[in-house]
């Protein structure tokens, strides 16, 4: 059994920029992120498609991206199974968005056990209490299954600058939250990909498909692959990632190329900003002096046929 996890696509995010062609930006990236993560699929090389949450980047997502990611899903749940729950983003839940009475698309909102592809799964969306989930979990889990879905931090789960530890952190699950018997955990949420060890469990942080803010700017993007049955099931796949650099000093200018995603110090000089524009970077809202030419990117998606 092949599995194509993704997760923390954020389809429709906005962002202010300045030195973007007009028809470009973040939505654009995030929308070919996707795209190119469920390629696998569309090309018959896997059996399953698990989303891991935050479909979408804010829960009333703007109709360009539910269109669009709604396309690519019905065309996805024509070919085989889908499923993708819903994460703290999509926490309007995700069924007014997307369709859901195809037969091969699963859009779980609530904890919900299906069978797919001759796996027993349990789908557990991101609730905000650690003791809740785990009681949700353990109610999904009842009769045994061949692993979980969720959208939630694990104790050891790591972003830069912060270890998540139960108990400092009212949504980090612990040992003492897992379902017993439970082996294998398909996780969203955490960004930068990872696979944490936690009790009998082993948590698999499948990632963002692209970056959303400067503190990932040196971490892989893409998809993991699941080959069910092997020792070690799972591989990370890399994708496409929009280059971004946070400039300190004059001689960071000279690492610009076109098309980086470029912040530069609020206090920036006039000079560094035409620095960055002149060899083609994009400069987020927050560099910008007052007054500087911006433009919201807001357009709409190319969608499948």
């Amino acid at each position: 059994m092949r599995i194509l996890q993704i997760g923390d696509t954020h389809l429709g995010m906005r962002a202010h920029v300045t030195g973007a062609p007009r028809g470009q930006g973040r939505n654009i990236d995030h929308m070919a992120a996707f795209t190119t993560a469920i390629g696998p699929a569309l090309q018959g090389e896997v059996d399953l498609v698990i989303h891991t949450g935050d479909l979408f980047d804010r829960s009333r997502p703007p109709r360009a991206a539910m269109l669009a990611a709604a396309n690519r899903l019905v065309r996805l749940a024509r070919q085989l199974p889908v499923l993708v729950i819903a994460g703290n983003h999509d926490r309007r839940g995700l069924k007014q968005y997307i369709p859901h009475r195809l037969p091969n698309l699963h859009i779980v909102d609530r904890p919900q056990q299906l069978t797919l592809g001759g796996l027993r799964i349990a789908a557990v969306p991101f609730i905000r209490r650690a003791e809740d989930w785990g009681r949700a979990a353990a109610e999904t889990c009842r009769g045994g299954v061949d692993f979980l879905v969720a959208h939630q931090a694990f104790h050891g789960s790591q972003v830069p600058g912060l270890t998540f530890q139960v108990g400092h952190q009212h949504d980090t699950i612990g040992e003492q939250h897992l379902p017993p018997g439970v082996r294998w955990i398909l996780s969203g949420h955490i960004h930068p990909r990872q696979a944490v060890r936690l009790g009998p469990a082993t948590i698999v942080h499948g990632g963002s498909t692209e970056r959303t803010a400067f503190s990932e700017a040196g971490q892989c993007k893409g998809s993991t692959l699941w080959d069910w049955g092997q020792a070690k099931p799972w591989r990370f796949v890399n994708g496409p990632t929009r280059p971004m650099l946070v400039v300190r000093s004059p001689s960071d200018l000279n690492r610009v190329r076109r098309g980086t995603w470029v912040s530069l110090p609020k206090d920036a000089a006039p000079s560094w900003h035409q620095s960055v524009l002149l060899a083609g970077g994009w400069i987020r809202a927050r560099s910008l002096q007052a007054g500087a030419n911006t433009h919201l990117v807001r357009t709409p998606l190319p969608m499948f046929q």
